[in-house]
Protein backbone atom coordinates (compact mmCIF):
# COMPACT_ATOMS: atom_id res chain seq x y z
CA UNK A 1 0.00 0.00 0.00
CA UNK A 2 1.26 3.60 -1.12
CA UNK A 3 1.52 6.59 0.84
CA UNK A 4 -1.34 7.76 -1.18
CA UNK A 5 -3.72 5.00 -0.97
CA UNK A 6 -6.20 5.47 1.95
CA UNK A 7 -6.29 3.26 4.60
CA UNK A 8 -9.17 0.58 4.06
CA UNK A 9 -11.23 -0.45 7.52
CA UNK A 10 -8.92 -3.96 7.53
CA UNK A 11 -6.23 -1.75 7.95
CA UNK A 12 -4.49 -3.19 11.55
CA UNK A 13 -4.11 0.51 12.91
CA UNK A 14 -7.58 1.63 11.87
CA UNK A 15 -8.66 -1.45 13.17
CA UNK A 16 -6.93 -0.46 16.69
CA UNK A 17 -8.34 2.48 16.97
CA UNK A 18 -11.76 0.94 16.59
CA UNK A 19 -11.00 -1.41 19.11
CA UNK A 20 -9.67 1.88 21.58
CA UNK A 21 -13.10 3.96 20.38
CA UNK A 22 -14.85 0.33 21.63
CA UNK A 23 -13.23 0.25 24.73
CA UNK A 24 -13.97 3.74 25.50
CA UNK A 25 -17.91 3.42 24.95
CA UNK A 26 -17.95 0.89 27.26
CA UNK A 27 -15.77 2.93 29.32
CA UNK A 28 -18.10 5.75 29.79
CA UNK A 29 -21.58 3.71 30.08
CA UNK A 30 -19.40 1.74 33.13
CA UNK A 31 -18.83 5.75 34.31
CA UNK A 32 -22.07 6.99 33.89
CA UNK A 33 -23.74 3.78 35.46
CA UNK A 34 -20.87 3.96 38.35
CA UNK A 35 -21.56 7.49 39.58
CA UNK A 36 -25.71 8.32 38.52
CA UNK A 37 -26.74 4.33 38.94
CA UNK A 38 -27.14 4.20 42.71
CA UNK A 39 -29.12 7.64 42.29
CA UNK A 40 -31.57 5.78 40.08
CA UNK A 41 -31.83 2.95 41.48
CA UNK A 42 -32.21 4.15 44.99
CA UNK A 43 -31.54 0.70 47.07
CA UNK A 44 -33.06 0.88 50.82
CA UNK A 45 -29.24 0.38 51.85
CA UNK A 46 -26.74 2.03 50.02
CA UNK A 47 -24.57 -1.20 50.68
CA UNK A 48 -27.11 -3.94 49.78
CA UNK A 49 -28.15 -5.72 46.74
CA UNK A 50 -28.87 -4.13 43.72
CA UNK A 51 -32.31 -5.24 43.42
CA UNK A 52 -36.08 -3.61 42.51
CA UNK A 53 -37.38 -5.83 45.33
CA UNK A 54 -35.05 -3.49 47.66
CA UNK A 55 -36.37 -0.27 46.04
CA UNK A 56 -39.68 1.71 47.31
CA UNK A 57 -40.10 3.23 44.06
CA UNK A 58 -39.46 0.98 41.45
CA UNK A 59 -41.41 2.40 38.69
CA UNK A 60 -39.78 5.87 39.28
CA UNK A 61 -36.60 4.29 39.25
CA UNK A 62 -37.27 1.78 36.49
CA UNK A 63 -37.60 4.86 34.20
CA UNK A 64 -34.34 6.90 35.21
CA UNK A 65 -32.31 3.17 34.73
CA UNK A 66 -33.98 3.96 31.39
CA UNK A 67 -33.26 6.97 31.09
CA UNK A 68 -29.65 6.16 31.94
CA UNK A 69 -29.62 3.12 29.58
CA UNK A 70 -31.01 5.02 26.37
CA UNK A 71 -28.20 7.90 26.75
CA UNK A 72 -24.92 5.14 27.17
CA UNK A 73 -26.30 3.14 24.66
CA UNK A 74 -26.45 6.12 22.25
CA UNK A 75 -23.01 7.39 23.34
CA UNK A 76 -21.95 4.17 22.85
CA UNK A 77 -22.89 3.63 19.36
CA UNK A 78 -21.53 6.97 18.17
CA UNK A 79 -18.06 6.32 19.77
CA UNK A 80 -17.74 3.27 18.06
CA UNK A 81 -18.66 4.01 14.91
CA UNK A 82 -20.62 2.77 11.90
CA UNK A 83 -22.07 -0.22 11.79
CA UNK A 84 -21.64 -1.16 15.73
CA UNK A 85 -25.23 -0.70 16.59
CA UNK A 86 -24.70 -3.75 18.72
CA UNK A 87 -22.65 -1.64 21.22
CA UNK A 88 -25.08 0.15 22.39
CA UNK A 89 -26.98 -3.14 24.06
CA UNK A 90 -23.30 -4.57 25.03
CA UNK A 91 -23.12 -0.59 26.57
CA UNK A 92 -26.30 -1.18 28.46
CA UNK A 93 -25.25 -4.81 29.82
CA UNK A 94 -22.04 -3.05 31.09
CA UNK A 95 -23.37 0.00 33.16
CA UNK A 96 -25.69 -2.61 34.55
CA UNK A 97 -23.03 -4.92 35.54
CA UNK A 98 -21.22 -1.83 37.27
CA UNK A 99 -24.15 -0.97 39.00
CA UNK A 100 -24.38 -4.38 40.37
CA UNK A 101 -20.77 -4.50 41.37
CA UNK A 102 -21.30 -1.95 44.37
CA UNK A 103 -23.69 -3.87 46.00
CA UNK A 104 -23.48 -7.17 47.78
CA UNK A 105 -25.11 -10.64 46.50
CA UNK A 106 -28.15 -12.83 47.02
CA UNK A 107 -27.99 -14.25 49.87
CA UNK A 108 -27.87 -10.86 51.85
CA UNK A 109 -31.31 -9.68 50.12
CA UNK A 110 -32.44 -13.43 51.57
CA UNK A 111 -31.57 -12.34 55.32
CA UNK A 112 -33.05 -9.20 54.80
CA UNK A 113 -36.35 -10.54 54.10
CA UNK A 114 -36.04 -13.48 56.44
CA UNK A 115 -35.88 -10.53 59.39
CA UNK A 116 -38.09 -8.32 58.14
CA UNK A 117 -41.13 -11.11 57.56
CA UNK A 118 -44.31 -9.06 58.31
CA UNK A 119 -47.46 -11.04 60.06
CA UNK A 120 -49.32 -13.44 57.81
CA UNK A 121 -46.10 -13.34 55.02
CA UNK A 122 -44.80 -17.06 54.41
CA UNK A 123 -41.06 -17.40 54.52
CA UNK A 124 -41.13 -18.26 50.72
CA UNK A 125 -41.89 -14.54 50.41
CA UNK A 126 -37.82 -14.27 51.41
CA UNK A 127 -37.02 -15.90 48.34
CA UNK A 128 -39.88 -14.95 45.34
CA UNK A 129 -38.94 -16.83 42.84
CA UNK A 130 -41.41 -15.45 40.30
CA UNK A 131 -41.01 -12.30 40.89
CA UNK A 132 -36.82 -12.30 40.56
CA UNK A 133 -37.43 -13.92 37.18
CA UNK A 134 -39.86 -11.34 36.29
CA UNK A 135 -37.19 -8.55 37.70
CA UNK A 136 -34.62 -10.70 35.39
CA UNK A 137 -37.21 -10.13 32.59
CA UNK A 138 -37.67 -6.24 32.94
CA UNK A 139 -33.07 -5.74 32.89
CA UNK A 140 -32.90 -7.68 29.94
CA UNK A 141 -35.61 -5.84 28.46
CA UNK A 142 -33.85 -2.71 29.77
CA UNK A 143 -31.13 -4.16 27.52
CA UNK A 144 -32.93 -4.55 24.54
CA UNK A 145 -33.97 -1.07 24.30
CA UNK A 146 -29.88 -0.38 23.88
CA UNK A 147 -30.84 -2.36 19.96
CA UNK A 148 -33.93 0.13 18.92
CA UNK A 149 -31.50 3.38 19.97
CA UNK A 150 -28.14 1.66 18.59
CA UNK A 151 -30.16 1.18 15.52
CA UNK A 152 -31.33 4.38 15.39
CA UNK A 153 -27.97 6.46 16.05
CA UNK A 154 -26.37 3.99 13.90
CA UNK A 155 -28.97 5.04 10.81
CA UNK A 156 -27.35 8.57 11.09
CA UNK A 157 -23.85 7.02 10.12
CA UNK A 158 -26.29 5.02 7.03
CA UNK A 159 -27.25 8.72 5.96
CA UNK A 160 -23.86 9.79 5.82
CA UNK A 161 -23.12 6.94 3.17
CA UNK A 162 -20.71 4.62 5.48
CA UNK A 163 -20.66 1.22 4.31
CA UNK A 164 -20.38 -0.82 7.37
CA UNK A 165 -23.62 1.10 8.51
CA UNK A 166 -25.77 0.65 5.24
CA UNK A 167 -24.43 -3.28 5.04
CA UNK A 168 -25.73 -3.11 8.91
CA UNK A 169 -29.11 -2.02 7.51
CA UNK A 170 -29.27 -4.39 4.65
CA UNK A 171 -28.88 -7.43 6.65
CA UNK A 172 -31.44 -10.55 5.53
CA UNK A 173 -33.90 -10.92 7.94
CA UNK A 174 -33.35 -13.55 10.86
CA UNK A 175 -34.76 -16.99 10.05
CA UNK A 176 -37.33 -18.40 12.74
CA UNK A 177 -35.80 -21.96 12.42
CA UNK A 178 -32.37 -21.00 13.23
CA UNK A 179 -33.31 -18.27 15.74
CA UNK A 180 -35.28 -21.52 17.96
CA UNK A 181 -32.43 -23.69 17.92
CA UNK A 182 -29.57 -20.61 18.53
CA UNK A 183 -31.37 -19.88 21.36
CA UNK A 184 -32.27 -24.20 22.50
CA UNK A 185 -28.53 -24.47 22.15
CA UNK A 186 -26.94 -21.12 23.78
CA UNK A 187 -29.19 -22.04 26.71
CA UNK A 188 -27.96 -25.74 27.06
CA UNK A 189 -24.39 -25.28 26.67
CA UNK A 190 -24.39 -21.92 29.13
CA UNK A 191 -26.37 -24.23 31.61
CA UNK A 192 -24.23 -26.53 32.06
CA UNK A 193 -20.78 -24.26 31.91
CA UNK A 194 -22.73 -21.73 34.90
CA UNK A 195 -23.02 -25.11 36.64
CA UNK A 196 -19.65 -26.28 36.32
CA UNK A 197 -17.60 -23.04 36.62
CA UNK A 198 -19.82 -21.02 39.52
CA UNK A 199 -18.76 -23.02 42.04
CA UNK A 200 -20.13 -25.70 44.91
CA UNK A 201 -22.64 -25.17 47.95
CA UNK A 202 -19.84 -25.56 50.53
CA UNK A 203 -17.25 -22.76 49.49
CA UNK A 204 -18.40 -18.79 49.39
CA UNK A 205 -18.56 -17.27 46.03
CA UNK A 206 -16.99 -13.74 45.49
CA UNK A 207 -18.84 -11.23 42.97
CA UNK A 208 -15.76 -11.65 40.15
CA UNK A 209 -16.12 -15.44 40.31
CA UNK A 210 -20.16 -15.29 40.23
CA UNK A 211 -19.33 -12.35 36.98
CA UNK A 212 -16.66 -14.27 35.41
CA UNK A 213 -18.90 -17.87 35.31
CA UNK A 214 -22.01 -16.47 33.79
CA UNK A 215 -19.87 -14.41 31.28
CA UNK A 216 -18.52 -16.90 30.04
CA UNK A 217 -21.34 -19.23 30.29
CA UNK A 218 -23.05 -17.53 27.43
CA UNK A 219 -20.29 -16.27 25.58
CA UNK A 220 -19.44 -20.08 24.95
CA UNK A 221 -22.94 -20.68 23.79
CA UNK A 222 -23.38 -17.91 21.58
CA UNK A 223 -19.85 -19.32 20.04
CA UNK A 224 -21.74 -23.01 19.90
CA UNK A 225 -24.60 -21.79 18.68
CA UNK A 226 -22.93 -19.58 16.15
CA UNK A 227 -20.85 -22.39 14.89
CA UNK A 228 -24.01 -24.80 14.24
CA UNK A 229 -26.57 -21.96 13.06
CA UNK A 230 -26.47 -18.59 10.79
CA UNK A 231 -25.59 -15.73 12.34
CA UNK A 232 -29.34 -14.29 13.88
CA UNK A 233 -30.14 -11.43 15.87
CA UNK A 234 -28.74 -10.87 19.15
CA UNK A 235 -31.87 -10.49 20.72
CA UNK A 236 -32.66 -13.78 20.40
CA UNK A 237 -29.38 -14.34 22.49
CA UNK A 238 -30.89 -12.38 25.18
CA UNK A 239 -33.71 -14.88 25.75
CA UNK A 240 -31.97 -17.76 26.48
CA UNK A 241 -30.12 -15.59 28.85
CA UNK A 242 -33.94 -15.64 30.57
CA UNK A 243 -34.23 -19.20 30.30
CA UNK A 244 -31.50 -20.03 32.12
CA UNK A 245 -31.83 -17.85 35.09
CA UNK A 246 -35.71 -18.79 34.68
CA UNK A 247 -34.65 -22.44 35.48
CA UNK A 248 -31.93 -21.07 37.98
CA UNK A 249 -34.62 -19.42 40.36
CA UNK A 250 -37.33 -22.51 39.56
CA UNK A 251 -35.24 -25.61 40.33
CA UNK A 252 -32.52 -24.53 42.53
CA UNK A 253 -34.91 -22.35 44.88
CA UNK A 254 -34.94 -23.26 48.48
CA UNK A 255 -37.47 -24.95 50.33
CA UNK A 256 -39.62 -23.70 52.90
CA UNK A 257 -38.31 -25.93 55.29
CA UNK A 258 -34.86 -24.76 55.25
CA UNK A 259 -36.50 -21.04 55.07
CA UNK A 260 -38.47 -21.84 58.03
CA UNK A 261 -35.16 -22.80 60.06
CA UNK A 262 -33.25 -20.28 59.01
CA UNK A 263 -35.82 -17.42 60.07
CA UNK A 264 -36.61 -19.52 63.74
CA UNK A 265 -32.63 -19.53 64.46
CA UNK A 266 -32.04 -16.69 62.50
CA UNK A 267 -28.93 -18.42 60.85
CA UNK A 268 -26.88 -17.96 57.39
CA UNK A 269 -29.26 -19.40 54.76
CA UNK A 270 -27.19 -21.27 52.60
CA UNK A 271 -28.71 -21.29 48.76
CA UNK A 272 -27.21 -23.27 46.00
CA UNK A 273 -24.59 -21.31 44.02
CA UNK A 274 -26.89 -21.13 40.44
CA UNK A 275 -29.05 -18.88 42.29
CA UNK A 276 -26.71 -16.87 44.29
CA UNK A 277 -26.73 -14.22 41.07
CA UNK A 278 -29.21 -11.40 41.55
CA UNK A 279 -31.03 -10.94 38.62
CA UNK A 280 -29.29 -7.61 37.42
CA UNK A 281 -26.17 -9.65 37.63
CA UNK A 282 -27.81 -12.54 35.39
CA UNK A 283 -29.35 -9.95 33.27
CA UNK A 284 -26.24 -7.65 32.47
CA UNK A 285 -23.36 -10.81 32.39
CA UNK A 286 -25.44 -12.50 30.30
CA UNK A 287 -25.98 -10.41 27.74
CA UNK A 288 -22.24 -9.48 28.06
CA UNK A 289 -21.49 -12.78 27.45
CA UNK A 290 -23.61 -12.97 24.29
CA UNK A 291 -22.81 -9.93 22.61
CA UNK A 292 -19.05 -10.19 22.97
CA UNK A 293 -19.28 -13.51 21.15
CA UNK A 294 -18.40 -11.85 17.67
CA UNK A 295 -15.17 -10.13 19.63
CA UNK A 296 -13.96 -13.35 21.24
CA UNK A 297 -14.27 -14.92 17.62
CA UNK A 298 -11.92 -12.51 16.12
CA UNK A 299 -9.45 -12.92 19.16
CA UNK A 300 -9.72 -16.88 18.53
CA UNK A 301 -9.08 -15.79 14.45
CA UNK A 302 -6.26 -14.00 15.35
CA UNK A 303 -4.97 -16.40 18.14
CA UNK A 304 -5.02 -19.26 14.93
CA UNK A 305 -3.40 -17.24 12.51
CA UNK A 306 -7.01 -17.31 10.61
CA UNK A 307 -8.41 -13.86 8.39
CA UNK A 308 -10.93 -11.92 10.60
CA UNK A 309 -14.31 -11.74 9.69
CA UNK A 310 -14.47 -8.09 8.07
CA UNK A 311 -11.15 -9.47 6.33
CA UNK A 312 -13.53 -12.30 4.55
CA UNK A 313 -15.92 -9.68 3.47
CA UNK A 314 -13.65 -7.12 1.74
CA UNK A 315 -12.41 -10.52 0.14
CA UNK A 316 -16.04 -11.30 -1.01
CA UNK A 317 -16.75 -7.92 -1.54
Amino acid sequence: MTVDEPLSHTTGGLRLIRRIRFLAALGVAAAVFWFFGPWAAKPIDPSGPITLLMVDQGVVGMAELLGLGVIVSGLAVAISGAGCAERGPLAVAVGLATLGFRGSQMDTLVLYRLTSLRAGQSVTDAFPVWGLIAETWLWLALIAVGFVVGRWVDSWFAQEGAPAAIRNMLKQPTDFRHAIGTIALSSVVAWFVVTYTIGTDRHPLQKGQIYFAIALAFMLGSLVSHWFFQRTSRVWLLISVAIVATTAYVFGAPDATALSAAAKNGSYMMLRPVIRPLPIEYAALGAIGALFEEDAMHILRALFGLPIQDDVETDNA
